[in-house]
Parts: C-alpha cells; sequence; structure tokens
C-alpha cells in the first residue's frame, strides 16, 4: 500500500511536471509568434559604415561603404600609401542605373556612368602612383568634381559621375595601406528624410523635390530610379543607422506591382515594416499616395494610406482623378512621370501636406 502511494505520487509529479513544461514551451512558442507578427523587420539588413579606416587593400579585393540612393550632395574620400600599383576602381554601384565608377591605371583615368548605355571617358595622366594617394570624388547637384593627388602632383577633372548603391573601393593588381575610405553627405544630419523612386530627384525640374530644395529646404533625398519599397527599406535602415530625423517621408509604390482586387501584398508587407522601423525609432511617418498612371494601377494602395490612420501627401489628388487620368498637361509623354508643371503641381501639395518642411531651412 505504501508503495502505491509512493508511486501515485511520482506519477502524479511526472504528469504535472510534463504539462508545466508543455504550457512553458506553448506559451514560448506563442510569445515568438507574437514578435514575428507585430515586428516587421524580420530579415537581417546589412548595414555597412560610411567610412572605414587602417586597412590593407590586396589584389583582387573590394571594401563597401554604407548602401543609399542618394545622388547629389555627397562625397568620396580615399587616402592610402601604395605598396604596389597596377589598378584601382572607386565608385558608386555596379550594373545598376547610374551607378558610376573611376578607374585608375598606370597611364590613364577612366570614367564609366551606367545610363541605358555605358558612358566613359578617358583622361591621361603623368603620375607616378607611388607612396601617398589621395582620391576625392565631390558630387554637387548637377556636376562631380574629381581630384587625384599623389605625392606633389594633382589631376583635376569633372564628370557627371553620380552613383547608386554602395561606395567601393576594388583593387585589380595593387596593394595599398588604406588611412580612410569614407562617404559623407550633410544629408543624413537632416531633420526631414525622404525616400522614393526616379520621381524623387532634386537636380531635374521635372521632379517635385527640385523645387522643394531651391525653396532653400534642407532635407535628405533619397531617391532610387525604378526603386521598389524592398529597395527604399534596407536605404531607410542604412540612414536612421547615421541619424534619427524627426520625419522620414514614404514616397514608394510606383514601382510596386499594380493592385489587382487588393493591395499589393510586397508593397504592404515593406510599408507595414516601415511604420514598425518609425514606431521603433520614434520617427514621425507621413506616407504619400501613388498617382496612378494608364499603365499602373495604385488604388488600392491609396485606399490603405488614406484609410492608415497616418498623415499621408495626396500626390494622387493633386494630379489625378485616381483612376491613372492626369489633369491635362501634368503627364509626361513616357506616360509614367510627371511633366515640368506636374512636378510643380506635386510640389505645392508636399508644401500644403507637410508645410513643416518650412522650419528646416538650409
Amino acid at each position: 500500500m505504501k508503495n502505491s502511494t509512493i508511486n501515485k505520487i511520482l506519477l502524479a509529479f511526472v504528469i504535472f511536471f510534463g504539462l508545466l513544461l508543455m504550457y512553458l514551451f506553448i506559451n514560448k512558442k506563442q510569445e515568438k509568434s507574437d514578435v514575428t507578427t507585430n515586428n516587421y523587420s524580420v530579415e537581417n539588413i546589412d548595414i555597412l559604415q560610411r567610412e572605414l579606416h587602417d586597412f590593407s587593400l590586396n589584389n583582387g579585393e573590394e571594401f563597401k561603404l554604407v548602401n543609399s540612393a542618394i545622388k547629389q550632395n555627397f562625397l568620396i574620400h580615399f587616402k592610402g600609401m601604395i605598396k604596389e600599383f597596377d589598378s584601382l576602381i572607386i565608385g558608386k554601384g555596379s550594373g545598376r542605373y547610374l551607378s558610376s565608377n573611376i578607374v585608375v591605371t598606370k597611364d590613364s583615368v577612366i570614367f564609366t556612368k551606367i545610363t541605358n548605355i555605358a558612358i566613359r571617358k578617358a583622361y591621361g595622366h603623368n603620375l607616378r602612383l607611388q607612396n601617398n594617394l589621395t582620391i576625392t570624388i565631390d558630387r554637387k547637384v548637377d556636376t562631380t568634381y574629381t581630384t587625384i593627388i599623389n605625392e606633389k602632383d594633382t589631376l583635376k577633372f569633372n564628370t557627371d559621375f553620380v552613383g547608386m548603391n554602395n561606395p567601393f573601393i576594388r583593387s585589380i593588381g595593387s596593394e595599398i595601406k588604406v588611412d580612410t575610405f569614407s562617404f559623407m553627405s550633410d544629408e543624413y544630419f537632416s531633420d526631414v528624410f525622404i525616400f522614393g523612386d526616379s520621381y524623387v530627384n532634386v537636380g531635374s525640374k521635372k521632379r517635385w523635390p527640385y523645387y522643394i530644395y531651391n525653396a532653400n529646404y534642407k532635407f535628405l533625398c533619397d531617391g532610387l530610379p525604378g526603386g521598389r519599397s524592398v529597395d527604399s527599406y534596407s536605404f531607410l535602415n542604412a540612414a536612421i543607422s547615421i541619424h534619427k530625423p524627426k520625419f522620414v517621408i514614404w514616397c514608394l509604390g510606383m514601382n510596386d506591382k499594380s493592385d489587382v482586387l487588393t493591395v499589393d501584398k510586397d508593397w504592404m508587407l515593406y510599408t507595414k515594416k516601415v511604420i514598425s522601423l518609425c514606431k521603433q525609432n520614434n520617427i514621425s511617418l507621413i506616407l504619400s499616395t501613388i498617382p496612378s498612371v494608364p499603365s499602373r494601377n495604385h488604388k488600392e494602395k491609396n485606399n490603405f494610406i488614406r484609410e492608415s490612420g497616418f498623415r499621408f501627401i495626396d500626390f494622387d489628388k493633386a494630379v489625378s482623378d485616381g483612376q491613372g487620368n492626369w489633369n491635362s498637361e501634368l503627364l509626361a509623354t513616357d506616360e509614367v512621370h510627371p511633366s515640368t508643371k506636374g512636378a510643380k503641381t506635386l510640389a505645392a501639395q508636399f508644401l500644403k501636406d507637410f508645410p513643416e518642411i518650412k522650419n528646416y531651412s538650409k
């Protein structure tokens, strides 16, 4: 009887302990599920630094810096001590539209920019390419000033180096002890960050940010031609790792898939990730409607934006009837981008819906 009682007690203990473990397992699994559902920044974003110091660049090696679609107002700087020299490539982006690079060889410098075709221009030089080497690529709004200094010799030339994505330095047969490799832009320290696609560009009168920039307002302008939400989500993560602004203005969706009965799922996924990321970092998020065009329907995206509870710039209302029919003279002949008049109309809507920009002068 005594052994039977002990066995029953032991059995009860085992059952209780088993149920407790099961409860803890299920609760932990549910807790993990809740985190995954509510935190939309689930995948790892590879965020690189803006500057690197004191490293060796050997034959075949490449080093990259922070990812962005910043096309104006930046400085790429490289400084090192040459041990052996054959060729060196410094650039921003590779293979993508507007990506640009400069190749330094023993007797020439070759500039390349990718558009619909590869644009190349070569410059001869008399640099000895020994000892100290400094390369500076100073991008303004519409011109890039490149300076190469080797010991007492200096080579200067202007190009239309624009660049897209990561700045990089790559060795081909060279060995250099690098002191500094950096990518700098004062725009990173603005209180307003604007992310978008080809609509977002301060260098063209056919793009609405041109008029905001030339009204002397300060903001980070990160616009990737052909860019989708997934691309700019990466740029946003990189930018706020450098500086957390007060406002993020999200202007993505034109190049995401058209809505068919319901909102495009990929656009929705990354919009929710942006919402979550801004909330986590205490940043005020402002969305923007996407004008539908004859070949692209964004009606459901715009319905979501208008019903989301977030502030938004109503670009769609400014230029069209919401069905892809733009007001007269506002759509360019490619039927995707705005005309100059359309860009001015979009800029006016931006100022109307986001008057706070007037607090941020250069």
